[in-house]
């Protein structure tokens, strides 16, 4: 059966032209934003991907801690920023700045958003000087660093789940700052040679070790 025009328009002539071609700009150009829209998207959570480890640790046959970490480097910010301002509508200004800091935070610390998950709660303690357990980061050389802050996140912020989705409601949230250089050292960690990265978590309770290979 043949569909006619609403109307009873007819596209013959000039105006007929005129109308086909503002519909296959329309089409090109909606098309165009939902690709770039879902490319933004997937870019982010790829980078996610790339940039999460996760590990457990164990005392005999019982776990004690279940964590997942992800390095917030240059590439990371970025994917992060572009995410949040398509999902904001951040105007390009505002977006450049948020970029242009981010980078320059990711070139001042060594950062990590960590979600911890523990059997007990009171062995979910990271925080303070009575902390169970603690975190270092050392590269394949043997350098290590302590952090420079171990602060818990709001975890009832829907912002940080949403985009950490491996941040449950049974797990506390925690950001850690490394420094980029060592007390006596000259070159960043990680440098230009550096092959891996590990973030290691020791206490009483168990060791282990999340890896990020550079090279």
């Amino acid at each position: 059966m043949r569909r006619e025009l609403p109307y009873s328009f007819s596209l013959t002539g000039r105006a007929g032209l005129f109308f086909l071609l503002a519909v296959f700009v329309l089409m090109f150009t909606t098309a165009g934003c939902a690709g770039k829209t879902e490319t933004l998207k997937k870019d982010y959570a790829g980078e996610l991907g790339a940039q999460t480890r996760s590990t457990k640790i164990y005392e005999g046959l019982e776990s004690r801690l279940y964590i997942s970490a992800t390095y917030k480097n240059s590439d990371f910010v970025r994917a992060y920023v572009d995410r949040y301002a398509e999902g904001y509508q951040l105007e390009q200004a505002i977006k450049e700045t948020m970029l242009e800091r981010g980078i320059e935070a990711s070139e001042m610390y060594n950062e990590f958003f960590v979600a911890v998950f523990t059997p007990e709660d009171s062995w979910n303690s990271f925080v303070g000087p009575g902390a169970i357990w603690k975190f270092y980061l050392e590269d394949d050389e043997g350098s290590r660093l302590v952090p420079v802050s171990v602060s818990r996140v709001d975890g009832s912020d829907p912002l940080i789940r949403d985009f950490f989705p491996y941040f449950d409601q049974w797990s506390y949230g925690y950001i850690l700052k490394f420094p980029k250089y060592t007390e006596t050292g000259t070159e960043p960690i990680p440098g230009a040679e550096t092959k891996s990265i590990k973030l290691k978590v020791t206490g009483i309770l168990g060791k282990g070790e999340l890896e990020w290979k550079l090279k």
